[in-house]
């Protein structure tokens, strides 16, 4: 009896889920000022794979009390557009399509207008690669580089594009101060890029915890063994607490950035990153 029930609620829920398509075409279907319901789902399943990277049609249907074979097919639709892309396994995770909607509402905050001049005086400053990332679950999306001529073109290949947030400056940064993104991070695992890639996921709060009081994060052959970085948060307050919307990082070899000191470079990084968040609006940021 329990898997005849069981059963006619998979299959009343399945008949729902059918109409979701039809939903979204016929004219007047929804309550007005009401989404149609496709569009409501499809929106769900973005925060969804938002929330937890490398979730699959069962993860999301658990999580969103749909049939699998709708979150199956909503998946599949949204990695068609670039908004979602395939990680794998029958996994999803957000895609570049993304990138590109958040690029259009960065712009709206000046983000990329205010940066821009300084990481540009930052990069003829240290003469090493400059980087602006922002967070996108538990990984960094770098979006914008300005190149010196000290590093090598590897990080023209699109894998250099979206990387872990763990194992990365940018995204110890940013974890630091937004408590999202650690959430995120450790939600996801931590994942083993090269002999020295900090898997502990014990250690990893008593890192964060270090990169609050100094003020940056530094990694070294983390993601790649002979390149360091050093990243400091760009802030924005909201009411009374300040939050990580993005990182500014500098790259280089490592062994010339411990030869040049790393506390030198961390000083001219933090002081960018403060001029951009005091010209997003935290005066006091420029102080830190």
């Amino acid at each position: 009896m329990t898997d005849a029930k069981t059963r006619a609620a998979q299959d009343s829920r399945a008949l729902e889920d059918s109409r979701v398509a039809q939903d979204a075409r016929a004219p007047g279907a929804s309550p007005a000022g009401k989404p149609p319901r496709s569009v409501s789902i499809a929106f769900s399943v973005i925060d969804v794979v938002a929330s937890h990277p490398d979730s699959g049609p069962s993860a999301v249907a658990r999580s969103l009390g749909i049939a699998k074979s709708t979150a199956s097919s909503m998946l599949s639709a949204l990695a068609d557009r670039g908004v979602l892309e395939h990680s794998g396994g029958g996994r999803y995770r957000l895609g570049l399509k993304m990138f590109e909607y958040g690029h259009l509402a960065l712009s709206h905050v000046n983000l990329f207008e205010v940066s821009v001049p300084v990481l540009e005086r930052l990069r003829d400053r240290v003469r090493d690669l400059v980087q602006l990332a922002v967070p996108v679950g538990a990984e960094v999306l770098y979006l914008d580089r300005l190149e010196a001529q000290t590093l090598d073109t590897r990080f023209h290949d699109g894998t250099w594009r979206r990387l872990p947030a763990h194992s990365s400056s940018s995204g110890r940064a940013i974890a630091a101060f937004n408590p999202a993104v650690a959430q995120a991070i450790f939600a996801a695992g931590l994942q083993r890029w090269t002999r020295y890639t900090m898997v502990d996921p014990e250690r990893l709060p008593l890192l964060l915890d270090e990169v609050r009081e100094r003020g940056y994060s530094f990694t070294e052959d983390e993601l790649e063994e002979g390149i360091a970085s050093v990243a400091a948060p760009v802030l924005l307050t909201d009411g009374q607490r300040s939050r990580a919307i993005a990182a500014v990082s500098v790259v280089g070899p490592t062994a010339r950035m411990r030869r040049e000191g790393v506390a030198a470079v961390a000083t001219h990084v933090r002081r960018a990153a403060g001029e951009i968040s005091a010209k997003l609006g935290r005066p006091d940021a420029e102080r830190m």
